[in-house]
Order: structure tokens, then sequence, then C-alpha cells
């Protein structure tokens, strides 16, 4: 048996434009599914809340601030399984296997909406 696919940051959208962006029909043919995508992963959101946020090129902290960040349109949200609360360098390209879901959402906790997200997220300790 073959393990989950693998979907690059380049397969998301089929499109993007000033009307925003149309989902590859990859992206919409994994929704639901485990795959593994490759990147940066980085806190999110502040405060410790977990989420993460998986990204093609690292993303620099940015300790001052105020309560969002300006993510890249392509970042693909992580929520870690239970069991995962840590254990990536930040800075350092990883591999995320999670379940797949896309559309619009909004995340309080990041203060930023997600397009693409990975939930129950797992990644090889560092």
């Amino acid at each position: 048996m073959a393990g989950p696919a693998t979907l690059d940051f380049d397969e998301l959208f089929a499109s993007v434009g000033v009307l925003g962006h149309a989902f590859s029909e990859r992206l919409a043919a994994l929704d639901g599914q485990t795959v593994r995508m490759r990147g940066y992963l980085a806190p999110a959101g502040h405060g410790g809340t977990g989420l993460l946020v998986l990204t093609r090129s690292p993303v620099a902290p940015c300790a001052h601030c105020g309560g969002g960040h300006d993510f890249p349109d392509d970042a693909v949200f992580v929520f870690p399984a239970e069991s995962r609360s840590a254990g990536f360098e930040p800075g350092c390209e990883i591999e995320v296997e999670g379940v797949l879901e896309h559309g619009s959402l909004r995340l309080p906790e990041a203060e930023a909406t997600s397009l693409v997200r990975l939930r129950d997220a797992r990644w090889p300790e560092s």
C-alpha cells in the first residue's frame, strides 16, 4: 500500500487574482484525505495556542507584531495531533502529514483566515 499523497504548494491553487483564489482540482480531489507536504513550520498564534503554519519558505518571527501576522497567501495552517506539541526546528524544512481541508475559515487564534489546513498533523521528531 502506498503512503499518503504528496501535495506541493504549487498545487494548491489553479489561479490567484483580484477576485480571489481558485482551488486546484488536485487540492479538491484530495480534500479529506491524509497528505504529506514539505515546508517550514512556525507558530501561527500568540500565547502558545498550538496552531502552526506551514509555508514554502521560512517565516521570520515577529515579537513586536500586534495580534495577527501577515502570512503568505499559500500558507497552510496546521492543527497538530493531540500527541504533538512541538518537536520541530523553526527555519528548517520539515515534512508534515495530516488530513487536508480547504475552504475559507476564520481562525481567531491566529487572527487570520485559512484557505488550506492540515488537521491531526504529525511530523518526525527533530
